[in-house]
């Protein structure tokens, strides 16, 4: 109830911000930082925790949840309670919904009015074309994520129930409920030690089906699912109408299918179908040697699925070959779809710029998709998005290298001496939640 309390009345303060002169994306990430450290007090709370952290490893957690990356600084498994692992999948729901959906519903359900500076600013942010029935959008939002998480937690609870040692009931609908947020919102943190390729579950190769389902849905973005509820919708309804003879034939709306629909399901095909491949090609010979068909085909898909800003570990990150790596670094910088629960550069950026720079090369001036042309401002806003990425990842890079410098000498002698020896299962000193800590 306090809970409930503290979120209704955080929802009325952000739409009061709203009716001042704050900036949008002030405001956006005003409420990232609020969110991270209240999540990072309640991790410090010492029935979070199985021992005391520090306040940085609690931050960093609460930040690697909000901001659904998969990072962590601490072993998730045997470093938080239940309670801690609750506060964990709490913050993550809110970062792959997103703070101002959470709020800015809570704030319509219980304010009953707003102003119209709040509506517009509301309408940015949810990038709809109307003002009116911004509450609906919401309720679709929250309405197509849980229905999602629901079935896809049914479906884990199905493959892991009685199969993990000394779990209960309980433990085993909390694990599928767990990782169905973690994954739909493309977090890639998980309750065991070695994530996807934990011994408890390296072979439950459904388990590693239903996971990279879960991260396409999430990653496809709400636009998506909803322009094809609408297309099933048309299609139940016109049925419907002709089978009982109210109408003579079927009736067909154009472009029901709309061209950001379109960009982001071909690229979003093209993206796991190329990275299935190549993961096939470079491991079949070295992690995936000696599995059967069925769990290379689960494996391969989860290899190119999670790399795109999910950030679950489908094998030991220390045993890919260097090509296998540059694989997943590319994945990763292209990310997902535009309002969708992944991060990255984003499929539809990435698209525009190769189709211009491809119009470049065969000297045509207008960039067209299915007859329709792209604006030259979504160009420019492409190409700026691409150019300050790397800029900011390449100073990021410059930074950690200065201050990182020496630190992981020991521990790559410790890997290099323990695979020539054991030939066993590296297990780095930071325990990754996902392959982007590696």
């Amino acid at each position: 109830m306090i809970l409930v309390l503290s979120v209704i009345h955080l929802s009325r303060q952000t739409f009061t911000l709203m009716q001042t002169r704050i900036k949008p994306s002030l405001l956006f990430l005003l409420s990232f930082i609020i969110v991270i450290l209240v999540g990072a007090g309640l991790l410090m709370l010492p029935n979070a925790t199985t021992r005391p952290i520090h306040f940085v490893d609690a931050l960093f957690t609460a930040t690697t949840s909000v901001c659904v990356t998969g990072l962590t600084t601490v072993d998730v498994a045997t470093t938080f309670t239940h309670i801690g692992q609750i506060i964990i999948m709490i913050l993550i729901q809110i970062g792959g919904i997103g703070v101002m959906t959470f709020t800015s519903f809570f704030a319509l359900s219980f304010m009953g009015h707003s102003s119209f500076t709040s509506k517009m600013v509301l309408k940015d942010m949810l990038n709809e074309e109307r003002i009116s029935g911004l509450f609906r959008v919401l309720l679709n939002i929250l309405f197509v994520t849980f229905f999602i998480e629901g079935v896809g937690a049914y479906f884990i609870y199905m493959d892991i129930r009685g199969t993990l040692p000394g779990s209960t009931l309980h433990d085993d609908l909390f694990f599928a409920v767990f990782h169905a947020i973690s994954a739909f919102c493309n977090a890639g943190i998980s309750t065991l030690s070695g994530n996807m390729c934990d011994p408890l579950v390296a072979h439950n190769y459904n388990l590693h089906i239903w996971i990279s389902l879960l991260i396409v849905f999430g990653g496809l973005g709400f636009p998506i699912v909803f322009n094809y509820l609408k297309l099933l919708r048309h299609f139940i309804v016109n049925t419907f109408m002709v089978a009982t003879r109210l109408q003579k034939r079927y009736i067909h709306t154009p472009r029901i299918i709309n061209i950001h629909t379109y960009i982001v399901v071909i690229s979003t095909l093209i993206l796991i179908g190329g990275g299935m491949f190549f993961y096939y090609l470079f491991e079949m010979n070295n992690t995936l040697a000696g599995l059967p068909l069925k769990g290379k085909l689960a494996d391969v898909l989860l290899g190119a699925v999670t790399p795109r800003t999910a950030g679950f570990a489908v094998a030991d990150m220390g045993a890919l070959r260097p090509v296998t790596l540059m694989l997943t670094l590319i994945l990763m910088v292209i990310g997902a779809a535009p309002m969708s629960t992944g991060g990255g550069l984003k499929v539809t950026t990435v698209f525009v710029a190769f189709l211009t720079a491809f119009n470049v090369a065969r000297e045509k001036e207008k960039v067209e998709v299915r007859k329709r042309e792209i604006s030259l401002s979504t160009i420019r806003r492409a190409f700026a998005t691409i150019v300050l990425y790397f800029l900011f990842a390449s100073l990021a890079v410059w930074i950690l290298s200065y201050t990182e410098e020496g630190t992981h000498t020991g521990l790559y002698a410790d890997i290099r001496g323990s695979l020539r020896t054991e030939h066993s299962r590296v297990e780095p000193q930071l325990h990754p939640a996902s392959d982007h800590s590696w």
